[in-house]
């Protein structure tokens, strides 16, 4: 009886430690996700330049050069000094890039 009940148990314990374990699909799949969101930041400031696919952006916290490619190298090409952006970027190469929004109210 003891011969048998060792190794049953040792099996039941290694089958619900294998349930409890989260599949390698759904663990790379969410951590590859969690990464992209931590690393995409987002900054506002004003051009300094433009060089082909290089944007300088003065930013409260100083001076940022980021690279675009695509859509974002397309637009790219209709900014000029001086104009207030946001950009999205991910290790210095930009996602998106939009033109900051006012905070002057005008009234009428």
């Amino acid at each position: 009886m003891k011969a048998i009940a060792f190794p049953l148990i040792l099996t039941l314990a290694a089958g619900m430690a294998a349930a409890n374990e989260p599949t390698r699909h759904m663990h790379k799949s969410s951590a590859g996700m969690s990464e992209k969101k931590e690393h995409a930041i987002k900054a506002e400031g004003e051009i300094v330049s433009v060089e082909g696919d290089k944007l300088v952006l003065k930013t409260s916290s100083g001076e940022e050069t980021y690279m675009a490619t695509g859509k974002a190298a397309a637009k790219l090409r209709s900014l000029h000094s001086g104009e207030r952006v946001v950009v999205k970027a991910h290790e210095n190469e930009l996602i998106s890039i939009s033109h900051a929004k006012s905070g002057k109210h005008h009234r009428a």
